[in-house]
């Protein structure tokens, strides 16, 4: 009897090893929505680009405050609807990142699913975890790791960046502006060594002194780059340099005695 009870066990639990259950279940289900949702956006393309116009924008929102909030400089007041739908435009690299985001995500389900048809005891480890209840359904699982995803995604590189603006390491401007502006009670209308956080439709915010400044766009008169003093420098040089060679060419040229005509 006890043989028998053994080799029951040990036959149902090939059964189970070879046939799992709700991961085939998640794949049918999750290949069903996939044919309905590319099947509405066939009909629909123009939607789909809009839905994904939509998330890129609001990564670029969460990006641009994030970064604000890197300088203790809470923008949400100053933003406006344009601003919300013009965050990619301004952010485009968040694009690239939805789009790296998914192609990965897509990666990744086809090479768990050869995994899953491919070692069998994988397949019966990892089926427990395809199955859904009905106060956690697997689509909430979901929902909150792409909620997740464009949160890490549009706020990684903020740290870096915020350093590197602190730090005097990136682009710096010189900024006129139209309508002199009181920081220290002495009017200024010109700002140099100004570095560009970030811009919005009706804002420029900059660091300057340490400072995060707010500037409207109608009281920006020029924003002209400063040159890298390296490159001034490199740049003088070579212009001395020639200098230099075009007087001694020009010397040569006058102690050389022309030629005597007979």
């Amino acid at each position: 009897m006890e043989e028998l009870k053994q080799a029951t066990d040990d036959a149902s639990l090939s059964a189970e090893i070879i046939s799992p259950r709700y991961g085939q279940q998640m794949d049918q289900q999750v290949d069903t929505e996939l044919k309905n949702l590319s099947r509405f956006f066939l009909k629909h393309p123009s939607l789909a680009l809009t839905f994904g116009y939509l998330v890129a924008s609001v990564m670029g929102l969460i990006f641009t405050i994030s970064l604000l909030d890197e300088f203790q400089f809470y923008a949400l007041p100053y933003l406006e609807l344009t601003d919300f739908l013009l965050a990619a435009i301004s952010h485009p690299k968040t694009i690239l990142d939805l789009i790296i985001g998914i192609f990965s995500v897509a990666v990744a389900i086809w090479f768990e699913r050869k995994c899953r048809n491919k070692y069998l005891r994988y397949a019966a480890w990892i089926d427990r975890y395809y199955h859904s209840t009905s106060w956690l359904p697997n689509w909430v699982w979901g929902f909150l790791a792409f909620v997740c995803y464009l949160f890490f995604a549009s706020s990684k590189q903020v740290p870096e960046i915020a350093q590197a603006i602190k730090t005097h390491q990136t682009e710096q401007y010189q900024l006129s502006l139209i309508y002199p502006i009181q920081p220290g009670g002495e009017e200024i209308r010109q700002l140099n060594e100004v570095q560009i956080i970030t811009r919005s439709v009706s804002y420029l915010w900059i660091y300057h002194q340490d400072q995060v400044k707010l500037i409207p766009h109608a009281n920006v008169a020029a924003l002209i780059p400063v040159l890298n003093k390296e490159l001034d420098e490199k740049a003088q040089l070579k212009t001395t340099e020639k200098a230099v060679k075009k007087a001694d060419k020009a010397a040569v040229t006058e102690k050389t005695p022309a030629p005597v005509k007979s």
